[in-house]
């Protein structure tokens, strides 16, 4: 081989070479912006959950205070609750809380007497559901949150499914499960989900801040638009005991039942929302207030987090 083809050889290895390493060199560089910035999100979730927990002590403190402070005939808490928005470090972080038992807990449920209460607000959210689909549902709620038995009407079902699963045969944890019933449909359970809660006992319904939605599982004799009325009287002249809602006009008619129904409520739902540039964390906590004459503590029933 000439020495002028040799020296083209050469030159076509070397720049193989060159070529070879800056590739190399780019994809390892790729590599460790992705791990820098992994670790980066990595650090800014831990610090958003940080101060997410921090603002949930400021509920905590809220709902405490609020009893410290409550007087006799008034309402103790004015809900919803939202806190001063707080930034720190380029985060920005605010909290609200709900009352969750302005809503209907779908572990009631396991009295079959309170099914009738549950049908009339599922005929109002969806309508166009007939008797077997609500016996359908109501009998597959029962069943899911009641006592496993040998014989359960239900079991085949879940376990013939694409992707078998079983009842869970206790109470609700999430509300999600209630996707998991047989008869509900996900476009039924977006319908429901902002009239329902799965808390870990049965619970009373709290007049002060349910919606008329949910407020016709109170009483047998209530439409929405008596249900309604009851919005718009107690905006006007905040209900200051049961006997009011009991007795007096114009709410007497509607007979509410007074076992069902509250004025002060002892579980809360808490939303956190921690931002950061294009970046949102959002806490959800469940409280339980247990109060007496003598003392008031806040307890974490759970917490559920989402990234986006």
């Amino acid at each position: 081989m000439s020495l002028h083809k040799q020296s083209g050889v050469v030159i076509v290895v070397a720049l193989f070479v060159v070529a070879l390493i800056a590739t190399m060199a780019y994809f390892m560089m790729m590599h460790l912006y992705r791990d820098t910035r992994r670790t980066a999100l990595i650090l800014r979730q831990d610090q958003a959950s940080f101060y997410a927990q921090g603002s949930l002590n400021w509920a905590k403190d809220q709902l405490r205070n609020n009893w410290d402070v409550r007087k006799p005939d008034q309402p103790i808490d004015i809900l919803p609750i939202k806190s001063p928005i707080i930034k720190v470090d380029g985060f920005q972080i605010t909290s609200k809380i709900e009352d969750i038992q302005a809503r209907f807990n779908i572990n009631n449920l396991q009295n079959a007497e309170v099914h009738v209460d549950f049908k009339r607000l599922l005929q109002t959210v969806i309508p166009e559901l007939n008797e077997e689909q609500l016996q359908t549902l109501l009998t597959s709620i029962f069943d899911w949150i009641s006592a496993q038995h040998p014989d359960s009407p239900t079991q085949q079902y879940y376990l013939r499914l694409p992707e078998p699963y079983r009842p869970a045969h206790r109470l609700m944890v999430s509300l999600s499960e209630l996707q998991l019933v047989k008869g509900m449909t996900k476009p039924m359970y977006e319908r429901l989900k902002p009239f329902l809660i799965a808390l870990p006992e049965s619970t009373k319904i709290n007049v002060r801040t349910a919606s008329p939605q949910v407020l016709l599982t109170l009483s047998p004799t209530l439409t929405l638009a008596g249900a309604q009325i009851i919005e718009r009287v107690r905006k006007q002249n905040p209900l200051a005991t049961l006997n009011d809602i009991l007795t007096a006009e114009p709410l007497r008619k509607f007979q509410l039942q007074a076992d069902k129904t509250t004025l002060d409520s002892e579980y809360f739902l808490v939303e956190t929302e921690v931002r950061i540039e294009k970046q949102r964390i959002v806490l959800y906590t469940l409280l339980n207030r247990k109060a007496n004459e003598n003392s008031v503590d806040t307890i974490v029933i759970w917490q559920s987090k989402g990234m986006w």
